[in-house]
């Protein structure tokens, strides 16, 4: 029997399933890569009837601005075009579409009074569990579901932080808090290495888990705020700091450390539509630099200060 052909639609998906494949290894990224290349290979199709890749790549820009007139929010915008410029070797700068904006980020922030209900509910009784354990470590929700006996640790400067595996299958050691250790603990005693903490079940909900990590991104500030009020608390801190950007940012190129080259000295200033809505939410306008890197290197492992602050601290 001769092998039935592939449509022109199923084709044009397996060959960017292939590229992504072969690109990364995490499984969460190829998943979302291909899933939203297929948006824009369905778009390419029924708008404009597009039967090769350089066809489709006629009609990125089209497709930016078709997202941009059914309101689409900029971060989604960014979110469906980047697996698109990628396989087609452009850049996102290539594209004309709304600049992101995180004032206007929607993820973790306030819940705008919506009735809570017993699967979103952050006080069910049915998912104290996590919630719990989140509120010690701010993991991302894939994160926490993936921990298992074993990961409770030591990093390269004698703390104690769990193991995880986060974006793009990133090794990660999130530091634990002193005043949260002996909590933590409690979940990985007895536990066989290699089992899961939790079981799967304890996941099957609607909770912003997010918005619990951006919680905790405040606790670690201000831990390391109260640190730093001493010098020696801040030489070490910084010590710390260096250490670990430098074992964990790697140059693609080289694949040797990078060197930490932020200015880990003075504050970080809210500007603009940021600073509109700290003010707006009695929130502070500048932060320490140092505390910053803290919890960007050892809870949210961005390395970015402008993430750190826009993203998890300048939330209501």
């Amino acid at each position: 029997m001769k092998p039935r052909k592939k449509t022109i639609t199923r084709q044009l998906l397996d060959d960017a399933r292939n590229y992504f494949n072969s690109k990364y290894e995490n499984d969460e990224t190829k998943r979302a890569f291909v899933k939203n290349y297929k948006k824009f290979i369905d778009y390419c199709r029924s708008v404009h009837d597009a039967k090769n890749k350089d066809d489709c790549k006629n009609f990125i820009q089209s497709y930016a601005d078709h997202l941009i007139n059914n309101s689409y929010t900029a971060s989604t915008i960014h979110s469906y075009l980047s697996p698109v410029v990628l396989y087609h070797g452009m850049s996102l700068n290539d594209v004309k579409k709304p600049k992101r904006t995180t004032a206007h980020y929607k993820r973790g922030r306030s819940d705008n009074g919506k009735k809570q209900r017993s699967d979103n509910d952050i006080n069910n009784p049915k998912f104290a569990k996590s919630v719990t354990l989140q509120r010690c470590l701010g993991l991302r929700r894939s994160e926490l579901m993936r921990l298992r006996g074993g990961d409770l640790r030591y990093d390269e400067s004698g703390k104690p932080c769990v193991y995880t595996k986060g974006k793009g299958g990133k090794v990660q050691y999130q530091r634990i808090l002193p005043m949260d250790l002996e909590l933590v603990r409690s979940y990985f005693e007895g536990k066989a290495t290699g089992k899961l903490i939790f079981a799967p079940d304890e996941f099957k909900n609607k909770i912003d888990y997010h918005r619990l990590r951006s919680d905790q991104a405040k606790r670690a500030y201000n831990y390391y705020l109260e640190k730093c009020k001493t010098g020696e608390g801040r030489e070490q801190l910084e010590e710390e700091v260096r250490l670990r950007y430098e074992k964990t940012k790697i140059n693609s190129k080289t694949g040797k450390p990078m060197l930490l080259k932020e200015n880990l000295t003075g504050y970080y200033y809210l500007r603009g539509e940021n600073k509109k809505m700290a003010i707006e939410n009695g929130l502070p306008l500048r932060y320490d630099r140092l505390c910053l890197m803290a919890v960007s290197e050892f809870h949210l492992a961005h390395h970015r200060l402008d993430v750190t602050v826009e993203s998890y601290l300048n939330v209501k």
